[in-house]
């Protein structure tokens, strides 16, 4: 997790706000107000290789995110 919260603190809109939003899916599975099923399938989908491919010009910054990302995905 240590990964996302420094793409946050990068300057890097799109991966800063890509990375506090899957830290946001991982409190909301914490809270019980998401299954992990449902917290799986989100971070999936926020590091599918289309939408990263528009949006990530930073190729560091979209390695970052997809490994950070893996690694919640991972917990479940």
């Amino acid at each position: 997790m240590s990964v996302l919260a420094e793409l946050i603190n990068s300057g890097n809109t799109w991966a800063a706000e890509r990375a506090q939003y899957a830290l946001q899916v991982h409190e909301a599975v914490g809270a019980g107000q998401l299954s992990a099923s449902e917290a799986k399938e989100i971070l999936q989908d926020l590091i599918s290789t289309d939408k990263l491919e528009e949006a990530a010009a930073d190729q560091q910054a979209r390695a970052a995110l997809v490994f950070g990302v893996t690694q919640l995905i991972s917990l479940y």
